[in-house]
């Protein structure tokens, strides 16, 4: 029985990337074996046996295999859907904020196997349609999770009183309605706090201010628009929340270092 909380789960020993990229999901791979360099958002990591990667929806990446065999987990998980079953947890912000500090690359070594003991077990509940196979997965996960932080706290952002809750509010809010007319002052409005104010803490918690937050979950989408329609690109601009096709065009060159076009035909689309 798949889970809602995680819409891939594989393990794979080829030199072939195992998946596809679907917007709102998040990367999460587990290195068993092997070496891999990653670039995520403009940093390099090389992440070896019991390094584990955190590759939120909206951060442009490449991977390249450096040593092989080359042996992962890799899981794309719903964000959202984790902070929904643990609201009050720091947990699930690992996979979409990026406080000061933040490393993508974590190193789990100090606890030998646990990892991929946690990761296999992941998988084999993730496939099964046992009783209770998806508190299993939640459980699990909520395992691997709790070891990334005993290796690197600085990864997550403290939920401090009311504040840390609303942010996330707002950070989920803006993902539901990124391709509005969203404007900062307007959600400040509808979530009562001061518009200074949420930009300090919105860019402290999350790692980006709010207008680009919503900028990157257009962006974001318009790369899957982009892989998986024929649509046009003024219809996909106007779909993602951009009211101007050169903008976000502009925009996108920006963010993937390719214009729409050129990154249809790299993918074999055009």
């Amino acid at each position: 029985m798949k889970s809602a909380l995680i819409s891939q789960l594989r393990y794979s020993d080829t030199g072939q990337s195992p998946h596809s990229h679907y917007h709102l999901s998040c990367e999460m791979v587990l290195v068993c074996e092997g070496e891999a360099e990653f670039w995520i958002d403009g940093r390099r990591y090389l992440a070896s046996k019991n390094s584990i990667v955190f590759i939120s929806s909206y951060e442009p990446h490449e991977i390249r295999i450096r040593q092989t065999p080359y042996r992962r987990y890799f899981a794309m998980v719903q964000a959202a859907e984790l902070e929904r079953i643990f609201p009050t947890s720091v947990l699930p912000g690992i996979f979409r904020n990026r406080p000061a500090g933040f490393s993508h690359c974590v190193s789990l070594q100090a606890f030998g196997d646990e990892p991929e003991r946690i990761f296999a077990r992941l998988k084999d509940e993730w496939e099964s349609s046992a009783p209770y196979a998806q508190h299993m997965v939640k459980n699990l996960l909520e395992q691997l999770l709790i070891l990334v932080y005993r290796a690197c706290p600085q990864n997550f952002t403290a939920l401090e009183n009311n504040t840390g809750s609303r942010i996330r509010d707002i950070q989920q809010y803006i993902e539901q309605h990124f391709a509005e007319d969203l404007k900062i002052s307007q959600i400040a409005q509808e979530f009562y706090i001061n518009h200074s104010y949420l930009t300090h803490v919105f860019k402290q918690q999350v790692g980006y201010s709010p207008k680009q937050y919503i900028l990157l979950n257009r962006l974001s989408y318009a790369q899957e628009l982009l892989e998986t329609t024929q649509l046009q690109v003024s219809q996909i601009a106007y779909r993602c929340g951009f009211g101007d096709v050169n903008n976000f065009i502009r925009a996108f060159k920006s963010y993937s270092g390719l214009s729409p076009n050129q990154f249809r035909q790299q993918h074999g689309l055009g």
